[in-house]
């Protein structure tokens, strides 16, 4: 079933999403017209309001959050430049460079690192990996084909990278899952539907797919949802969006999943949302 939450205070698409102790953090997207927004806001779902946050330290679309150990980590969207973000104190600091440059990538922590899957940028097929307690980032191996616009989670102790694309021409219903005890990518289970610039995340142990951008001719943005269930190895359709929508960001917390944002044309910015949908199972 979906219901929603109070509207986003900044209308925008192809944001980042992350969440710390019960709260969600979006940041930056496209703001006005095709120009980078620095806008960083919190929506806190018990109260079901928003607070403005320290803006980034730059505008950017399309850039990656990760929230190891209760901080966040901003990247791509862009360039090479990581920043840190202090939820107490509400303060951004720079950090060590990723080593390849990326947009619409996606970012997602595992075991108090980051990890930076996917986009565009040099060797876009390499995954990259930071070590907040060293302030280091280190190579992965490729993924099998290159995915701009997928969607990265952690599930069972493993990185799944969701779908995507590769520029125009092509959407993804393929999944690759990385394993850090065995440094290696192997296939995963197929999605339903073929998918990039979508929402995704990981609510209860099982992985929630939404949305998404198909940019093969006819162009389209879809509005259906899916779940991949680890204790069935499938995925199975769950209740539409009420809207078809890509550009979103996505996140899960008790029980939920949380979508923010987006757009419903395809190929186009506009027109944006700034709807939270909330989905419960």
């Amino acid at each position: 079933m979906w219901s929603t939450g109070k509207a986003m205070p900044t209308i925008r698409t192809e944001l980042a999403v992350a969440q710390v102790s019960g709260k969600f953090y979006v940041a930056g997207g496209f703001g006005s017209g095709f120009s980078g927004s620095n806008a960083f806001e919190a929506y806190d779902p018990e109260t079901d309001s928003w607070s403005a946050r320290a803006p980034l330290p730059r505008g950017a679309e399309h850039p990656s959050l990760a929230e190891p150990g209760g901080k966040i980590y901003f990247t791509g969207g862009r360039g090479v430049a990581t920043y840190e973000y202090d939820v107490e104190a509400d303060s951004w600091t720079q950090r060590a460079d990723m080593i390849y440059d990326r947009y619409a990538s996606s970012a997602v922590s595992l075991d108090g690192l980051v990890y930076v899957i996917g986009g565009q940028g040099a060797s876009d097929t390499i995954a990259q990996r930071y070590d907040p307690a060293k302030d280091e980032w280190s190579e992965l191996p490729p993924l099998s084909t290159k995915r701009d616009h997928t969607v990265a989670v952690a599930l069972n102790g493993k990185i799944w990278a969701l779908g995507g694309r590769l520029g125009a021409g092509s959407a993804f219903d393929s999944v690759e899952i990385y394993d850090p005890a065995a440094n290696s990518w192997s296939p995963g289970p197929k999605m339903n539907d073929m998918r990039s610039g979508f929402g995704a995340a990981v609510v209860d142990g099982r992985i929630y797919a939404v949305g998404g951008e198909i940019l093969i001719q006819p162009y389209s943005v879809r509005k259906t949802a899916e779940v991949y269930d680890p204790a069935t190895n499938m995925w199975s359709y769950k209740a539409e969006l009420p809207m078809p929508l890509h550009g979103t960001g996505a996140a899960g917390w008790n029980g939920k999943l949380y979508l923010f944002g987006g757009a419903s044309n395809p190929a186009a910015a506009d027109p944006k949302t700034g709807v939270v949908h909330i989905f419960t199972p």
